[in-house]
């Protein structure tokens, strides 16, 4: 039988995340983005690009929930090294969170907004030690040297 995931307090990894991390987020940007929305004038080209940001972001968020849901179930299956689509999620969680993170923070003087918000650009532990080890200060291709 698999173990229940729990949402964890400080996100360090694309891992962590959890579908009920998108809620918040989402209310946040609904609100922000709405508010964009009304301060501009009716009938306006400006007014219907924020709408469409607003829409947009809106799908984001409702697609990232379903990632991460589908994802959730991956890993209760014991599933989660599996190539292909289930390795697909997890990049895709990468990469839409980093996406509405980025569109949360242009609005980060809002009281509202929570510094859990943020680009996380690892999957894991093992993603992030991989990547290190990818440096130059490994030696690299080109060992100490710039590239010729």
């Amino acid at each position: 039988m698999a173990r229940e995931r729990r949402p964890v307090e400080l996100l360090e990894f694309s891992d962590d995340l959890h579908y009920e991390d998108v809620t918040p987020l989402r209310a946040f940007l609904n609100a922000r983005l709405s508010e964009l929305v009304e301060a501009q004038p009716e009938g306006t080209d400006a007014r219907y690009a924020a709408q469409r940001l607003a829409d947009v972001t809106k799908s984001d968020c409702i697609f990232l929930s379903d990632v991460l849901g589908a994802w959730e179930d991956v890993l209760m299956e014991g599933r989660g090294d599996e190539p292909g689509w289930t390795q697909r999620m997890r990049q895709d969680a990468v990469l839409w969170w980093a996406r509405l993170c980025k569109t949360a923070d242009r609005f980060r003087d809002h009281p509202d907004h929570r510094s859990r918000w943020r680009p996380l650009p690892f999957m894991n532990l093992a993603h992030a030690e991989f990547m290190a080890g990818l440096t130059d200060r490994a030696g690299g291709v080109y060992g100490d040297g710039a590239h010729p």
